[in-house]
């Protein structure tokens, strides 16, 4: 009887909830899954899967855990399993367990939701939730920072007179040759990983996000700081994008294992693969935008046709079984050369590799003809970087390669000579970022303690070293 009271109050709270709705129909996307995934995917995600039951999907939202009760029946929530969970009074059956009960607010949104349909008014019923949700609204940064944060991006404007550099939910505007802060464009995802400017500086490219719950790719304004377009949001951070080479196109990377291609004016998603098995660390574009490349810590790096997502070749070149280079190494970064066929890949192991799309399908081969290629050397050029600790980065313009590791030490070699040119010492933490200008001849670092370098390339003297918060 106590229980049955308590249920109809429950019921009538909710019912008044409800009417403090929206008019508007209450919308799966907007409404419903983030409450879903907010409260209820710490123990139904895609990692962890309590009672059978999941909701990373919408497919798996809809379908019986392992009770066999319906989860939702459309139009009866007191016939749904996910309705009767979270409405539940008894702490030992209720949902989410040993946390604080979902609102009335919420409830009744759940509720409103499965009476009206149960509509689902996302675009592919198999995709991650955290995926297909509205872009989030990012909070205004510190006025001031306590502490730097780690750099983990940073780019010269075109004209090179403007270092951008990716803050917290913010994007720092340096002068690179008075290494005074110009600007603050705000309002951006927590960490920012990659920056790209578009070619005539007006917009920047801007990949990031939260690790482990949110990523976002867009595209902002570059004086204001205006965002001018969200492509989408991604399961996880995104950890790297690329123009291709006329700006018509951006491509993303994300610790979610997707890779996607957007048409940069409409901001239409052109495809999008999944075929790596751990984070894609890296992605970029073929000098001429006939491929799409992406690295990965399952240590491999996969190219694919840029127009439309097919699957080119695999690139196995980390994971060697004979000769002089042997061994099994995670990649952390790819990049493509912009004056013709070459592929740089780099990470864990002793060496940067150099290779082309066209000549690693040909020898990837056949199951048939294995014992003979595993007798040749193959094309790639392998050369030794030197550094103690594993390589993050790279950057390569204009026949020379920059790359920077765990040793806080950045290095610049000459490509076609496949020699070390100039070592930059100075930081005292693990450098995450470089960027290269050659017509002004500088060269930019940022280290994990949150500290900017900016060198020349002529005599590797370092012009400007500064911490990278607003004070």
């Amino acid at each position: 009887m106590v229980r049955f009271i308590s249920h109809s109050i429950m019921f009538v709270l909710t019912a008044l909830a409800a009417c403090q709705l929206d008019a508007d129909e209450v919308s799966f996307i907007r409404d419903v899954a983030p409450i879903l995934l907010g409260r209820c995917a710490g123990c139904h995600g895609e990692k962890k899967t309590e009672g059978g039951y999941r909701l990373n999907t919408f497919d798996n939202l809809v379908r019986p855990g392992d009770s066999g009760e319906q989860s939702v029946v459309v139009g009866k929530p007191g016939d749904s399993e996910l309705f009767r969970r979270v409405f539940e009074s008894d702490e030992e059956l209720r949902m989410p367990q040993q946390d604080d009960p979902l609102s009335e607010k919420e409830i009744a949104t759940i509720r409103e939701w499965i009476e009206a349909g149960a509509k689902f008014d996302g675009s592919d019923r198999e995709a991650s939730l955290k995926a297909i949700l509205p872009p989030r609204e990012h909070p205004e940064p510190p006025e001031t920072y306590r502490v730097a944060v780690p750099v983990a991006a940073l780019a010269f404007s075109p004209d090179g007179t403007e270092l951008a550099v990716g803050g917290h939910h913010e994007i720092m505007i340096w002068n690179s040759d008075t290494s005074q802060l110009v600007r603050r464009l705000k309002r951006l995802p927590q960490q920012i990983q990659k920056l790209e400017y578009s070619q005539d500086g007006s917009t920047l490219l801007v990949a990031g996000g939260s690790p482990g719950d949110y990523g976002e790719l867009c595209l902002v304004d570059a004086s204001s700081g205006r965002v001018v377009r969200v492509f989408g949001t991604f399961g996880d951070i995104v950890l790297d994008t690329a123009f291709n080479h006329d700006d018509s196109r951006v491509v993303a990377g994300s610790a979610d294992r997707s890779v996607r291609v957007y048409e940069t004016a409409a901001g239409r998603l052109a495809w999008q693969v999944s075929l790596h098995a751990d984070w894609i660390t890296g992605v970029d574009f073929s000098h001429d935008s006939r491929f799409v490349v992406s690295s990965s810590k399952d240590l491999t790096a996969k190219v694919y046709e840029a127009d439309s997502g097919t699957l080119f070749t695999t690139y196995n070149g980390h994971q060697k079984q004979y000769g002089k280079y042997t061994g099994r190494y995670q990649i952390y970064d790819v990049v493509c050369s912009d004056e013709g066929p070459q592929v740089f890949t780099a990470g864990q192991g002793k060496t940067i590799n150099i290779w082309e799309p066209e000549k690693a399908r040909g020898e990837n081969g056949t199951a048939g003809d294995m014992e003979q290629r595993f007798a040749k050397e193959g094309h790639t050029k392998y050369f030794e970087h030197g550094y103690q600790r594993k390589l993050l980065v790279l950057s390569v313009s204009n026949g020379m390669v920059f790359s920077a590791s765990g040793d806080g030490v950045v290095k610049q070699h000459d490509v076609e000579a496949a020699k070390l040119v100039r070592e930059y010492k100075g930081h005292a933490d693990w450098v995450f970022a470089i960027g290269y200008h050659p017509a002004r001849k500088l060269a930019a670092s940022g280290s994990f303690d949150g500290e900017v370098r900016i060198w020349s390339t002529e005599s590797g003297e370092c012009l400007h070293a500064f911490k990278a918060m607003p004070k």
